[in-house]
């Protein structure tokens, strides 16, 4: 099966047309994996191009890990994306996706690092303030009322309730609560939870959900199942833009906009799916006075309560 977000093109230089809008920003990644791969192995660069493209794509945007090669070629990471990033391949083609991600992993990685698990990255940082004005815009000015619904709904699960990828693909309506000034979203996928929707990104749910009919995907309604890549496959359908549109920032944001507002850490944990306080440490990085984090309930919280 063709991958859905390379396309592989038959002159050189390689330029990959469905990840054509990140490539400025994949490229340096890719071609250095690839081009040591070439010069260790003796296999041809465009063999390696489009697999390559593919899975730094995926570990950029979804999974969001700092681009650098030997962060990226990973056997661990390698293995998430062929069990949650190929979901809708063939079992041949994730066999060979895998198969040739691994000789690159062999090729870029150092032979004593590849057991041990992977370093932790830099976080992927927060949207600024001007950058969160600027996707709002965004939204608003997508071409059809779909496509604005759309966006509107991927901004309020990101921003509104940190969402993943996977877990906001996989929302229906059914699991959107509202209770008069209160929206919930009850998460299903992976790391089961109720998320409590914060308030600045309410409207657009709620306006999804008087569109929207029972048991539907908020996001992309018409979808056959769930697939990373429909975020991807979104923003590239709609109104060419340079604007860096990813749930994986959307989640930093989120989480930091927590933090700022006194979050108790362990209920910020629960609410976020995650287990380690150390991934709410790495997010403290980017508070204004680096301030420890807090340990007494916010309004927020205290409501919620």
């Amino acid at each position: 099966m063709t991958d859905p977000n390379v396309d592989e093109a038959d002159d050189e230089p390689f330029a990959p047309k469905k990840a054509a809008r990140y490539w400025t920003t994949l490229e340096p990644v890719v071609t250095a994996a690839v081009n040591k791969t070439a010069s260790r192995t003796g296999r041809e660069a465009r063999s390696l191009d489009p697999v390559a493209t593919a899975f730094v794509l995926w570990a950029w945007q979804t999974k969001g890990l700092e681009l650098d090669v030997t962060r990226m070629f990973r056997r661990r990471v390698v293995e998430e994306y062929v069990h949650r990033g190929m979901a809708s391949f063939t079992r041949g083609s994730r066999a060979t996706y895998r198969s040739v991600l691994l000789t690159i992993v062999g090729a870029v990685t150092p032979p004593s690092e590849v057991p041990f698990p992977i370093p932790r990255s830099d976080p992927t940082p927060p949207y600024t303030s001007p950058e969160i004005a600027a996707l709002r815009s965004w939204a608003r000015a997508q071409g059809s009322a779909v496509r604005r619904r759309d966006a509107a709904v991927l901004l309020a699960m990101g921003f509104g309730a940190g969402l993943a990828t996977r877990e906001l693909l996989s929302v229906r309506t059914g699991d959107i609560d509202m209770r008069g000034d209160d929206v919930h979203i009850l998460v299903w996928a992976g790391r089961p939870r109720l998320v409590p929707v914060l308030p600045a990104w309410q409207p657009g749910l709620r306006t999804a959900m008087e569109e929207l009919g029972d048991n539907q995907w908020v996001f992309r309604v018409g979808r056959t199942g769930v697939r990373s890549a429909q975020v991807t496959d979104f923003l590239h359908r709609g109104h060419t833009t340079e604007l860096d549109v990813r749930p994986a920032r959307m989640r930093t944001t989120w989480l930091l906009t927590h933090l700022q507002a006194g979050t108790p850490p362990r209920d910020l944990l629960r609410t976020a799916g995650l287990e380690h306080l150390a991934a709410l440490d790495r997010i403290r990085l980017f508070l204004p006075s680096r301030a420890p984090l807090p340990s007494s309930k916010s309004d927020f919280e205290r409501a919620r309560d």
